[in-house]
């Protein structure tokens, strides 16, 4: 099935919004919906119709893009992918670093940032020294996760910590440099995607041609999300037609329906200046 698969059968009323106040809501419907086990593209663009808040949309977009540049991560089960690290602590939180161990390559360390860090079970770690990133299981010994009180941003996601404590690391598991930054080329797409296709659902007919232009940027998104090489103009260029759409559609639909729409919409403009900084280049 392709991206225009999915939109007709949102069109014909067959993906609904999935009632989730909550992520373990969401965890369930992501799997019970089978937007594990749909391709990438059309994982993101269903989840994001099925999504009551942007929260559960940038996890849809979020999913989709690590699948699609690490297939070796299992479709069961949500993943996160860690790379941030405190700078302002660097001895009570170190770095992530491999080593040898007793029975090969060990992991330890710390990350600052994880998402859906209480319903995780896969964690693609980097090790940002050596440019290289590791899978590993949230369950593996010596994986330890904590959880922010109150995050402000997309505050219905889980956000925590990580550390690791000599986690033994398969060779297998070990990704090159080239994984991490195709990474940080595919999230903004695929997050934009689950994003648009959130637009869609909760615009219901209030504006049929916005509709028609939402339906196009969302084929045009799922193109650029499976493509090798892209034209930075060119993704400019529909990045700028998605947000003239967020603006009409803040002026019909009922955004006071939405949860958190007012603190979360810079979810669908997060990743702009930097798309239309390398345009300009």
């Amino acid at each position: 099935m392709l991206a225009e698969g999915v939109i007709e059968r949102f069109l014909d009323g067959q993906v609904p919004i999935a009632a989730a106040p909550d992520e373990a809501a969401w965890h369930q419907a992501w799997h019970e919906g089978g937007l594990n086990a749909l391709p990438p593209v059309l994982s993101a663009l269903q989840g994001g119709m099925c999504a009551d808040r942007l929260s559960w949309v940038f996890i849809a977009g979020y999913q989709a893009a690590i699948r699609h540049v690490f297939p070796e991560v299992p479709g069961q089960g949500w993943a996160a992918y860690a790379a941030t690290e405190d700078k302002a602590e660097p001895e009570a939180y170190p770095p992530t670093r491999l080593s040898i161990g007793g029975k090969g390559l060990v992991l330890d360390g710390c990350k600052s940032w994880l998402a859906q860090s209480r319903h995780l079970d896969h964690l693609l770690v980097t090790i940002n020294e050596t440019e290289q990133c590791v899978l590993v299981s949230a369950r593996d010994p010596g994986v330890h996760l904590s959880h922010r009180e109150a995050p402000g941003f997309l505050g219905d996601m889980s956000q925590g910590f990580a550390r690791f404590e000599a986690v033994e690391i398969a060779p297998k598991n070990i990704f090159a440099k080239e994984r991490m930054r195709e990474f940080g080329r595919r999230e903004p797409r695929f997050v934009m995607l689950a994003g648009v296709g959130y637009l869609l659902a909760h615009l219901g007919e209030a504006d049929p041609a916005l509709q028609r232009d939402l339906i196009a940027i969302a084929l045009s998104l799922a193109v650029i999300c499976e493509s090798p090489e892209i034209i930075p103009k060119t993704f400019a260029a529909l990045d700028r037609a998605l947000q003239e759409a967020i603006g009409r559609f803040a002026d019909v639909a009922d955004t006071a329906a939405l949860p958190n729409w007012d603190s979360d919409r810079r979810l669908l403009s997060m990743y702009s200046p930097r798309i239309q900084e390398r345009a300009a280049r």
